[in-house]
């Protein structure tokens, strides 16, 4: 497509995405933690990442997609923008597993999608966008949060791929265990102790003065006693202790559980966007 651009260089593409990520800032602070991550871990093998933009008569896109099987990502990109993009992308990997963005920017997806690959679109998650600038004040819950350490790691490993399993959402497994001593060493976990560790929340660069905080996780056993509320409150304010000045982080609007804890401690929805994966349609 003559308006798509594709970029190597994460810098060059966090520029010509701005049009885009002037939206929301919510957006903004999940491609610069995206792009982040990138950086600091590439994709093994030199695989490419799909690091795009659009521009044309006043209508912009940015997309973002990790191989080998992640979903495309592309927020608040305009609907032309986004079926560009899906033309763009149609001939390299026709087995694109989803995409995550604004409804409209999905469903012009989706129809030059079906077109070029025959493949449809069912919803997967309906998303939103949270907010935070100061914590309220929440229940103490048994026991204290602390800084993960190198020890923790085989544990953090285990729940993580727990809460995957959980939410529905694949990641390659050798990329969490590679990634972890480097997450802990950076100091991007929290784990909550009451007798032992039986939550955790991660956060991660959201550029400038902003931070993303995910993933959050309790295990089964330990449910229903306020240690993510008073988890994720730690966190969010030890961030803004150290200089953050917001912090954003994504829910499923079908879980209620979750939106009650983040309302909670101080988050306020921001934006919505939806996550639909691709599949072969129904015979």
């Amino acid at each position: 497509m003559p308006h798509v651009v594709r970029h190597t260089d994460t810098g060059a593409f966090l520029a010509a995405a701005q049009p885009v990520l002037a939206r929301s800032e919510a957006a903004a602070a999940a491609f610069a933690a995206w792009t982040h991550g990138l950086a600091l871990r590439p994709p093994p093998g030199g695989a490419p990442c799909y690091l795009a933009t659009y521009a044309h008569d006043g209508r912009y896109g940015a997309a973002m997609r990790r191989p080998p099987d992640g979903p495309l990502v592309f927020e608040d990109s305009d609907p032309d923008a986004a079926a560009a993009f899906a033309a763009d992308l149609a001939a390299d990997v026709p087995r694109l597993a989803g995409v995550v963005g604004a409804l409209p920017a999905c469903e012009a997806f989706a129809r030059v999608w079906r077109e070029r690959t025959g493949r449809t679109h069912v919803l997967k998650f309906h998303l939103r966008h949270h907010r935070l600038t100061e914590v309220a004040p929440v229940p103490p819950a048994p026991g204290a949060a602390r800084v993960a350490v190198a020890a923790d790691a085989d544990w953090l490993v285990e729940t993580q791929h727990a809460f995957l399993r959980d939410v529905g959402v694949a990641d390659n497994p050798e990329r969490i265990v590679a990634a972890m001593p480097e997450r802990i060493a950076r100091g991007e976990y929290r784990i909550w102790d009451d007798g032992g560790p039986v939550a955790f929340a991660g956060w991660s660069d959201g550029g400038h003065d902003a931070a993303r905080i995910a993933p959050v996780y309790t295990v089964p056993s330990a449910r229903g006693r306020g240690y993510a509320t008073a988890l994720v409150a730690a966190l969010a304010r030890a961030l803004l202790a150290a200089g953050r000045r917001r912090l954003f982080l994504v829910t499923d609007v079908a879980n209620p559980t979750s939106n009650a804890i983040y309302a909670r401690i101080g988050f306020r929805p921001e934006s919505d966007i939806y996550h639909f994966d691709l599949v072969d349609p129904a015979r």
